[in-house]
């Protein structure tokens, strides 16, 4: 890359950065209004390799109150990431759901981010309305038609 490339990496790393901090902390009062994820904070970070940013990282997690086999305690995670062959594509993770990837511009930022933080606020109370692991019998050795281990 150029200088004048690296300019206008950093331009649209950091623009994306402040969008996607903005569309997750909108979401963090009706979190913690309705007692769901009290503690849901929003952070983020750049990525950068031989000194030119090549991605950008923002991140809703909460510690305490997701289930125990997400260990990395995010309920979303949104990445924006330039390929080699500088084409920028965004990572939207959000909980127990599958990683979906966009190309980068979208032609209407303003209606995808709006899109996205529904699709996001959906998918979040989704995930909590069923979190709760079903209870699985235990098998009693007595009734059961197994021998003893």
């Amino acid at each position: 890359m150029t200088q004048i490339a690296d300019v206008e990496a950093t331009r649209i790393l950091n623009g994306f950065q402040r969008e996607a901090r903005a569309m997750l902390e909108y979401l963090l009062p009706t979190l913690r209004q309705r007692g769901l994820y009290p503690e849901a904070s929003v952070d983020g970070w750049g990525d950068s390799r031989g000194g030119r940013g090549t991605a950008s990282t923002v991140v809703m997690t909460s510690p305490k109150w997701l289930k125990p086999t997400d260990r990395t305690k995010q309920l979303a995670r949104l990445r924006l990431e330039v390929s080699e062959t500088h084409e920028w594509s965004v990572v939207v993770c959000v909980v127990s759901q599958p990683d979906a990837r966009y190309p980068w511009p979208q032609s209407d930022e303003a209606a995808w981010w709006a899109e996205l933080r529904e699709r996001i606020r959906g998918q979040i109370m989704e995930y909590h309305d069923t979190k709760a692991e079903p209870l699985q019998p235990k098998d009693d050795p007595i009734e059961s038609d197994e021998p003893p281990v």
